[in-house]
């Protein structure tokens, strides 16, 4: 796939549902989700070139626009000229980056607390952000106590109780110098949305809007600003809820997906 070999899980049988992880994490992010989707839909779960188990090469575009083509190659590998996506964080714009230049190839589409407008990163990603230092700073002294820091600050919402497990794993592959690399090329598609804004307006497939309403980065009126942007959508919040409603409130999550894919 543009060179890259992915790797991705297939489960259940259906329609077909790409779900596409965010940054810093990997397709297992989806795993709270996937047993109640998997008994409606055929779910194809990668991990996006630079994350979990994928290739990381140091050639690959690491733009929105670049794992977007890299699902289009997914989709033609599996046979299959349309499918339903959804995504969450970067994830989320990289979908609505695909139902935008791609109108033809997606059915439904649902995105989750999506990087969309402009927000105010956490201090950690501003620093990584800086020049000169930021790449310093990511590739060398982003440590485990740093990585876990950022999740419990930055993604769940007060008092959630982070699977050690998960952020092992997440750990794990984040800390390897070509993972590093990859990552670091991909802060722009997590943070830089010059070329995103111009497209949510051109997104016309059918949209579900899930956004958790405590989410210490992406606040709930981005989620307002993009259901109004995105003609037609459904906009759902979800009390209680940080930015990571697949891991946070699965059930909820996953009822309301079902219900968005479902439709005809």
């Amino acid at each position: 796939m543009r060179g890259v070999r992915i790797r991705y899980t297939e489960s259940g049988s259906g329609p077909l549902l790409i779900l596409v992880h965010g940054y810093l994490v990997s397709g297992r992010d989806w795993s709270r989700v996937l047993p109640a989707l998997s008994q409606k839909f055929r779910c194809v779960i990668p991990d996006l070139p630079g994350f979990g188990e994928s290739e990381k090469p140091a050639d690959f575009n690491y733009t929105r626009e670049g794992f977007a083509e890299t699902l289009l190659d997914l989709m033609a590998g599996l046979d299959a000229p349309r499918a339903n996506i959804c995504g969450h964080s970067m994830g989320g714009s990289v979908a609505m980056t695909l139902a935008a230049d791609h109108p033809d190839r997606v059915g439904r589409l649902a995105v989750i607390n999506s990087v969309s407008y402009p927000f105010k990163p956490p201090f950690t990603a501003r620093l990584v952000g800086t020049p000169g230092i930021g790449p310093f700073i990511f590739k060398t002294l982003y440590n485990k106590m740093i990585f876990r820091d950022y999740f419990k600050n930055s993604v769940f919402a007060p008092g959630f109780k982070i699977d050690e497990g998960d952020l092992d794993y997440f750990y794990r592959c984040f800390d390897r110098p070509e993972a590093r690399e990859a990552m670091y090329r991909s802060f722009g598609a997590a943070t830089d949305l010059t070329s995103l804004v111009p497209k949510v307006t051109r997104v016309k497939a059918p949209t579900l809007i899930v956004w958790g309403e405590l989410d210490p980065m992406f606040p709930v009126s981005l989620a307002q600003r993009l259901s109004r942007d995105i003609l037609g959508s459904e906009l759902h919040t979800l009390p209680g809820c940080g930015h990571a409603p697949p891991v946070e409130q699965p059930e909820r999550t996953a009822s309301l997906l079902i219900d968005h894919f479902s439709k005809h």
